[in-house]
């Protein structure tokens, strides 16, 4: 099996087959995840394995490379072993899909499918609208100017003249941290649980920007989008994350499902089960 330190097991192969995931995944988060999707196709992929990424134990003042993550994934274990038929990524987990799935073929000599979900790129206004994701998440915690004062400075941060995406991380985890410890001192939670809480954020700010350091369109090129209606009304609005990416993306199959249900919803599977063969 590959590395179990890079790969959690959504399910345990029964052959050589694999399918990989792609994604950040936290608990308790409201978007479904690849466990879903699994639990979805049942008998239709129960022939394959399916591994998921687990993120690397690295810090933004690490300053890792975009490879960084893909050789952590991919340096150990016996993938001789398998054959990969299938990379499968979810927003900016798509990037690292694309990466993935283009050394695979060098070392396997057949090519997986790469198929993205709601894919998108990394870019300074991504890495701010975690912060407003925050404060909506947190409700009435915040008053209204601490929330101000928190949409106010994520702005300054990423309209700082000539900031690199890394430096603007940084300053966005900064920026988390004092925001996590009012809501956590007034709601009467610890603060060990407070560091645990930013240590996780600030992990998911590496790999967004790590991600951008990764030109995926090459890899995307030859891809199955598969996109929700969230996905459509960013592009429409002109969100450069999602604009950005749909100029890379292969054959794009749009549905209108909610981002937050687009791994657990049937028309994703009969999608799937349509359109992705392997």
């Amino acid at each position: 099996m590959p590395n179990e330190n890079a790969w959690s097991v959504i399910t345990a192969p029964t052959s050589k087959s694999l399918i990989l995931g792609v994604d950040f995944p936290a608990a308790g988060r409201r978007e479904a995840g690849f466990e879903d999707l699994a639990e979805k196709m049942g008998p239709a992929w129960a022939g394959h394995g399916f591994l998921q990424t687990t993120p690397p134990p690295v810090r933004l003042a690490d300053r890792p490379a975009g490879d960084y993550y893909t050789d952590f994934w991919l340096r150990d274990g016996d993938w001789d072993a398998y054959e990969v038929v299938a990379v499968l990524g979810y927003c900016v987990g798509g990037v690292y899909a694309g990466e993935i799935a283009e050394r695979l073929a060098q070392r396997q000599g057949t090519a997986p499918k790469v198929i993205l979900f709601d894919a998108q790129v990394t870019d300074l206004q991504l890495l701010e609208s975690e912060i407003h994701k925050m404060i909506g998440l947190a409700g009435p915690v915040f008053t209204a100017d601490e929330a101000e004062h928190a949409r106010k400075r994520a702005a300054e941060i990423v309209g700082t003249p000539s900031i690199g995406l890394l430096d603007a991380a940084v300053e966005i985890v900064g920026l988390y941290r004092e925001m996590a410890s009012i809501a956590f001192q007034r709601i009467g939670l610890a603060e060990a649980r407070r560091d645990e809480v930013v240590r996780l954020f600030e992990s998911y700010m590496t790999w967004l920007s790590a991600a951008s350091q990764i030109d995926p369109s090459r890899a995307w090129g030859g891809s199955l989008s598969i996109t929700s209606s969230d996905y459509a009304e960013l592009e429409r609005g002109g969100a450069a994350t999602v604009v950005n990416a749909t100029k890379s993306l292969g054959r794009r199959i749009e549905l209108e499902i909610g981002h937050v249900d687009l791994l657990r919803d049937p028309s994703t599977v009969r999608t799937l089960l349509d359109s992705a063969e392997f």
